[in-house]
């Protein structure tokens, strides 16, 4: 392993799978949907964990996977949700992370994890977040949750309703801390692919990365310091976040994030049974990913593609692609990646710059892998017209999809 030292050095001493047998029993297949499908036989008594999955973090292409949808509690990991929910209302313009927070006294008598909040106290917004991020402070949590929808009930319906919006499936919250009403009875349940899913939102959407990547931080200006439950952070090249959850059904478990050169993972372990094995487990298993994969940049934001369309004008359009496209790919094996370009031979306008007018689209041996939108890089009007169609095929009604043109230009 690379940099682990200290916790972490200590907890893959006591991996009890060795770790030859995740390539070894491992096949993957890849879907249209960017996932793959992983068959992974045990070949130990000793269990490592119940669930897990790893993939990347930029395209959702899933690199392993083990009982990746078998329903599990989140435990402390549902905060992951709370948390990005909160970032949402800061973003709108409803809450500042700077704006006081009063602890009430649901808030000062929440268990387990703490901060030892008391009631009547004020805190900034940013720092209760960050504290229930780093610490999973439970009582900062449900301050947070007060804060940002009024109730810890009224965020509960806001976390359900972000989580549906991401298709997470398998993920239905009662708590915004991930807290059972008794023990050995969680009421939130969720899956590793649903977590991997919000850890990726929280990753391309927020910047909670800089409170999570911390070992340790201080909570309102020296009052505590915080440190991580995360033991990676610090220990593990790359890693910088981001959510643990213990509770007695749940077992151990974390959502983690490392990001080595041009490739960023997540990480989920599901029910490891022991502290130790949870850290050691999502080491193992982003070692094991980084050693065999890659990321390979074929298009760069804004870049002109190799393609032209005619507008009745007469002039001619070089589309650009939206946005990086980015694949991940075997180390051993990076061919048979191929690039489609969806883009109608000829448009009539107007156009407008930005707009959409075709799609890139990546394929690799077994089928898609990811799209981005072909942009027209100028605006181009036509006398008299205010709304124009696209034509050859192209449905302006639905510009994620195309209709089959009888014309479309391709590339390899």
């Amino acid at each position: 392993m690379r940099n682990l030292r200290t916790v972490a050095v200590a907890a893959l001493a006591a991996v009890v799978v060795v770790w030859s047998s995740i390539p070894a029993h491992a096949s993957v297949h890849h879907s249209h949907r960017s996932h793959a499908s992983v068959k992974h036989q045990q070949k130990t008594e000793v269990q490592p964990y119940k669930g897990a999955l790893v993939e990347d973090a930029d395209t959702g292409k899933v690199l392993y996977e083990l009982n990746a949808d078998m329903p599990w509690p989140p435990a402390s990991m549902a905060k992951m949700m709370l948390l990005l929910v909160a970032e949402d209302q800061v973003k709108a313009g409803n809450v500042s992370l700077t704006d006081p927070v009063r602890i009430s006294e649901r808030s000062a008598h929440t268990g387990g994890s703490r901060v030892g909040l008391i009631e009547g106290q004020v805190y900034p917004l940013g720092e209760l977040m960050k504290a229930a991020l780093i610490k999973s402070a439970n009582d900062a949590a449900v301050a947070v949750a007060e804060k940002i929808g009024g109730s810890v009930e009224a965020t509960v319906r806001m976390m359900n309703a972000r989580a549906r919006g991401l298709g997470m499936t398998h993920t239905v919250y009662h708590t915004v801390d991930g807290l059972p009403p008794r023990p050995a009875h969680d009421v939130d349940q969720t899956s590793a692919r649903d977590l991997a899913t919000v850890a990726r939102a929280i990753i391309s959407s927020t910047d909670l990365l800089k409170w999570s990547g911390l070992e340790e931080a201080e909570f309102d200006g020296g009052v505590c310091m915080l440190h991580n439950t995360n033991h990676l952070i610090g220990h593990f090249d790359g890693c910088d976040g981001l959510k643990t959850g213990f509770t007695f059904q749940a077992g151990f478990n974390l959502t983690a994030t490392a990001k080595r050169g041009n490739l960023r993972l997540v990480s989920v372990v599901l029910g490891a049974p022991s502290n130790a094995q949870r850290f050691a487990q999502t080491a193992k298993l982003m070692e094991w990913a980084f050693d065999h994969y890659t990321a390979v940049s074929l298009l760069k934001s804004g870049q002109p593609l190799p393609v032209q369309v005619h507008v009745e004008t007469g002039q001619y359009l070089q589309p650009i692609v939206a946005h990086e496209v980015k694949v991940v790919v075997p180390r051993e094996d990076s061919s048979g990646i191929r690039l489609e370009y969806r883009v109608p031979s000829s448009v009539s306008g107007p156009v407008k710059a930005g707009e959409q007018i075709g799609l890139v689209v990546v394929h690799d041996h077994d089928g898609v892998v990811s799209e981005a939108a072909a942009l027209s890089p100028v605006s181009v009007s036509l006398p008299g017209d205010n709304v124009g169609t696209l034509g050859n095929g192209w449905n302006a009604d639905k510009p994620t999809a195309y209709n089959q043109a009888p014309e479309y230009q391709e590339a390899q």
